[in-house]
């Protein structure tokens, strides 16, 4: 938004991130933001769970549960990909960003599962959670499972083999 620009210019200032972005964009963010925090973890069905994440920029692959209450982030929606039958359960959050990271990403390959209460969080680097990974319930994983691993604790710690 060029308006934005001039006025932050003219007043000798730093001009902000968000200055630059389209008028359309800056009207989505709380729209989608209200969608991704409110609407769509309390929708009790899974399937139009999915539907709505999908919708507003989620990649999530088919026969995936993901439960009630579970808060994917919302910064970039792009950048958390869910492969094909995962599940993740009740009340799971994700965070992708942090003050001083740049916007990374999350991967979650095929069949991993996600016990209730996780935190998954990418910390320095891109955090994959490989196929067939499990993930006790309560975790705190800030860092990449191998596959068929099985993890646990705050922070995840691998207990076995799959």
């Amino acid at each position: 938004m060029k308006i934005l620009e001039r006025y932050y210019k003219k007043r000798g200032r730093k001009i902000p991130y968000y200055a630059k972005y389209p008028l359309w964009l800056i009207l989505w963010k709380p729209i989608r933001k209200y969608l991704s925090v409110v609407v769509i973890p309390n929708t009790p069905f899974n399937g139009i769970r999915i539907g709505l994440y999908r919708l507003i920029g989620y990649k999530i692959g088919k026969n995936t549960f993901i439960g009630m209450k579970c808060y994917l982030d919302d910064i970039e929606p792009k950048n958390t990909t869910i492969g094909n039958g995962v599940t993740i359960s009740y009340g799971c959050y994700f965070a992708l960003h942090g003050k001083g990271q740049s916007r990374l990403t999350i991967k979650i390959e095929d069949g991993a599962y996600i016990g209730m209460r996780c935190n998954i969080i990418s910390g320095k680097n891109q955090l994959i959670l490989g196929k067939g990974s499990i993930i006790g319930a309560g975790s705190l994983v800030n860092k990449s499972v191998p596959e068929g691993q099985k993890v646990a604790g705050v922070p995840a710690k691998i207990l076995s083999k799959k």
